[in-house]
């Protein structure tokens, strides 16, 4: 982002990529202030740091002071305030076009692609190198638990950045590195199968500088077995490997590395530990793919052991997503040892008009796992997902929260509830 630009106005600016853009814009001077249709932990997060954010949108939110008018990708076009920042010819960029501008101010961008696994891998480069004290800027699509925030404030050598690949995002950028953590058939609202997401791929590794490096399944080596993580899973172990391969491209030594890594708490909504209630702990994951959700269901049996004290309550995150791989979340629940499991109904996904298709549900789902003999139930809503979880809890030693709309909010309020009793 040019330095002359002072005054930007992000709609949306409670999601977690565009909100971690905010705070690195602020840090480097800039006023910046938005609009978003809800209040969120993001939201008042962003305020606490004096980041004034209006409720709702409304063209009246936007004067003709503004240099830059960003938006999230899930705002529409005709949403009221692109309207009135049209109207007065203010410039419009989408967060990714935003972030590909604000990359070319560094001197050394790492980009962290994939289906699953990139938040993880994104934060772990970017901790180490912190570790390492090289001071990194990092922008990452969730907290990380040790910096409490979505964002850290760098120098100006290094940015660490998530690459989304939806609708091809993660083209905006060109990175001296680029990541790949895994590649699968995901976002089908957008991409035809799973050739045309590999082609996305292979347009964003083409889009490297000249002399950059890819990083991505084929190069990366296995994770020592003398580190030891915090953070479980073999997936966990995968993401360590990937972060291990970018540190040692950047001239991190294997020490650092090691030290870095090993430290690493974790981020937020990826198997975090929430609380406990009673004897059971409580565990929240953003895990909304197939191969996410098998992961994370191998992670419990790693910690908890005894698949008969493991709850795993799943929220389906998109209806076309939940169509169209239909039968691999089947099979995701059905080749794991978990057997209990409740499943509540799918998150509607504002501002995506492809997801207006709601001719599936949750239900569909259950009646499909029971076949294979699953002790499963359905939830109509977030209470009523609530309520079935509470009764069921003294039977278990942990309930596993996972998806990426709001079935946090039920982990969150079960633990709160508990504290306050």
């Amino acid at each position: 982002m040019p330095n002359e630009v002072k005054n930007i106005f992000i709609v949306g600016i409670g999601g977690i990529g565009v909100s971690g853009m905010a705070r690195i814009f602020r840090a480097q001077g800039k006023v910046v202030f938005g609009s978003d249709i809800d209040t969120s932990e993001i939201i008042e997060g962003l305020e606490n740091e004096g980041i004034k954010i209006y409720r709702g949108h409304a063209a009246e939110n936007v004067s003709n002071d503004i240099d830059f008018l960003i938006f999230s990708q899930a705002v529409p076009e005709n949403n009221a305030e692109r309207e009135a920042a049209k109207g007065l010819n203010i410039p419009q960029l989408s967060y990714p076009e935003a972030l590909g501008k604000m990359a070319e101010n560094y001197k050394k961008v790492i980009a962290v692609a994939g289906t699953n696994g990139k938040t993880t891998t994104t934060a772990m480069i970017g901790w180490v190198l912190d570790q390492a004290g090289m001071d990194p800027t990092v922008v990452v699509g969730s907290k990380v638990l040790a910096w409490n925030s979505n964002a850290r404030i760098g120098g100006n050598k290094y940015l660490i950045l998530e690459a989304d690949e939806y609708r091809r995002a993660f083209l905006n950028y060109h990175p001296d590195i680029a990541v790949i953590t895994n590649i699968e058939a995901d976002h089908l609202d957008y991409y035809r199968d799973l050739e045309d997401v590999r082609s996305a791929f292979e347009e964003f590794k083409n889009n490297i500088k000249p002399g950059g490096v890819v990083i991505g399944p084929e190069n990366i080596p296995q994770l020592p077995e003398d580190v030891r993580l915090k953070v479980p899973g073999w997936f966990n172990r995968a993401n360590a490997a990937a972060a291990l391969a970018t540190c040692r491209a950047l001239g991190v030594p294997d020490d650092k590395i090691k030290s870095g890594l090993e430290s690493f708490a974790g981020t937020w909504r990826r198997f975090e530990k929430v609380g406990r209630v009673g004897g059971t702990d409580v565990i929240s994951d953003y895990a909304h793919h197939p191969a996410g959700i098998t992961a994370v269901l191998d992670a419990a049996l790693e910690v908890y052991k005894d698949p008969t004290r493991i709850l795993a309550v799943f929220q389906p995150h998109q209806h076309n997503r939940t169509k169209k791989l239909f039968k691999e979340f089947v099979a995701a629940f059905c080749s794991s040892r978990v057997n209990n499991i409740i499943i509540s109904e799918i998150f509607d996904v504002a501002g995506r008009e492809e997801d207006k298709d709601q001719n599936i549900s949750s239900q569909d789902l259950v009646n499909e796992i029971r076949k294979c003999g699953k002790n499963i139930d359905y939830a109509r809503d977030l209470k009523d997902c609530e309520e079935k979880t509470k009764a069921a809890l003294p039977n278990y030693a942990a309930v596993i929260f996972i998806g990426a709309g709001d079935i946090c909010k039920v982990a969150n309020k079960l633990v709160v509830d508990e504290q306050e009793r």
